[in-house]
């Protein structure tokens, strides 16, 4: 990358109203920052609450000193979490001119008058010129009067994706984290464990991709450790996958985290493993009186449904997998799951089996279903089977009137296939909480 300038801003009022002429800052939620951000800068932003929760997971001790590097900074929204989380200088560095000046903006919008400020800085150019950029770093500051060469203490890399793709590739992420990571390495500081580096990738990336993503760290940094991290919002989905490597990783190769709005609501740690599922031939082999749990699905895709197993299941219950695969995998076991925080955050709903249906609820039994559901002493149901996207909405509501006014506790509905002799079947299990 020779021969490739930046231009570095620094975070002022000055920019401030400069942007300011063009959008007014908002927060995405009360008793959030506000951030200048375009429509479409905000709808590809991480949430506030997902990047205070990531800058709080970083241990300080294990942080090398220096400065918080971003090398594709964006509107800097983590970058400032970062930072303020981490009490740290923050170095941002966006190709684009326009989005550079809002995440200067940002900067000095969220900077609380802090002393350490003074180091924060803004490069429009190429974050893959790490010589460049380190240069016009330390000049910039020199030039405002500070005389201090700060070092790289972490970086962290959110390469942009396309925004249609089904399926992301590693080749598809700009900047290429190969690259970057290759030309900021003899820059990085070495902290207890190596360097500090977070990747942010899309939570699409399979298995191979992964593995072509630990090959390029082991090539950049040989024998460093990382943490592969799998982070659910609770939406039946996989909203944030990561790599946190050298000083930032744990003891475990693996991470499963379930977040709240505000904070942590579950976390489970350990090495991968894969687990098989069971299959019922028939709707008698389905026990009534078991229990049946449907638990968040980025704790199966994370491969830590054993460690989570191990610590929700006491010894002599029995118990299998129903199914391990898309939005709601399935557990059967005999007794109740252990009340253990970190068990129950990754429960997205767990009962009694009380009721085999051997159809969907429809349009024109719903009240048949609602009274026969009644009398099993559930007084409110949510579906959580397989149906119709266009009804399904509509069940949901009818049935919900339906029931309003009956006496009995929570439940939930769900389905499994059972495998007949003239095919898969599905199988609705109607579950009280």
């Amino acid at each position: 990358m020779s021969g490739v300038e930046h231009e570095a801003i620094v975070p002022s009022n000055k920019i401030v109203s400069s942007v300011k002429k063009k959008v007014e800052p908002k927060a995405s939620r009360k008793g959030e920052p506000s951030f200048f951000m375009t429509d479409e800068m905000r709808r590809l932003s991480t949430p506030w609450s997902i990047a205070s929760i990531r800058a709080n997971q970083i241990d300080l001790r294990s942080l090398p000193a220096g400065v918080i590097l971003d090398a594709a900074s964006g509107s800097g929204l983590q970058l400032i979490a970062f930072s303020r989380v981490l009490k740290r200088p923050a170095l941002g560095i966006e190709l684009d001119r326009d989005i550079a000046r809002f995440c200067a903006a940002n900067m000095s919008l969220n900077s609380d008058d802090e002393v350490q400020r003074s180091l924060d800085r803004v490069l429009i150019g190429d974050g893959r010129a790490a010589d460049s950029a380190i240069s016009t770093f330390w000049t910039s500051l020199r030039e405002t009067g500070t005389r201090a060469h700060p070092p790289i203490a972490m970086i962290h890399i959110d390469p942009a994706r396309p925004l249609d793709a089904q399926n992301h590739s590693i080749e598809e992420m700009k900047p290429d984290i190969k690259s970057v990571l290759k030309a900021w390495s003899p820059h990085l500081q070495i902290g207890p464990k190596g360097p500090a580096v977070l990747l942010d990738l899309s939570p699409r990336l399979d298995s191979v991709q992964r593995a072509m993503i630990d090959g390029v760290l082991e090539a950049t940094f040989p024998g460093i450790s990382r943490t592969w991290e799998w982070l659910s919002r609770g939406g039946g989905r996989i909203d944030r996958l990561s790599v946190w490597v050298g000083s930032l990783s744990s003891d475990s190769s693996r991470r499963c985290i379930r977040v709240g709005r505000k904070h942590i609501m579950a976390i489970m740690e350990g090495e991968g493993s894969a687990t098989n599922s069971i299959s019922f031939n028939s709707a008698l082999e389905v026990p009534t009186g078991a229990y049946l749990t449907i638990v968040d699905p980025a704790l199966i895709e994370s491969g830590l449904q054993d460690s989570w197993h191990n610590s929700a299941i006491s010894g002599g219950t029995g118990s299998s997998w129903v199914r391990i695969d898309g939005r709601r995998p399935l557990l059967i076991h005999t007794d109740e799951l252990s009340k253990e925080e970190n068990v129950q955050g990754f429960v997205v709903a767990s009962g009694k089996i009380v009721q085999h249906r051997l159809s969907p609820p429809e349009l024109h039994t719903i009240d048949q279903v609602a009274s026969s559901i009644a009398k099993r002493g559930i007084g409110k149901i949510t579906l959580r089977c397989s149906l119709d996207p266009e009804i399904h909405p509509t069940l949901q509501r009818r049935i919900s009137r339906e029931l309003k006014g009956r006496d009995g506790g929570s439940g939930f509905m769900v389905d499994m296939d059972v495998k007949r002799p003239s095919g898969v079947r599905k199988l609705y299990i109607v579950c009280k909480e």
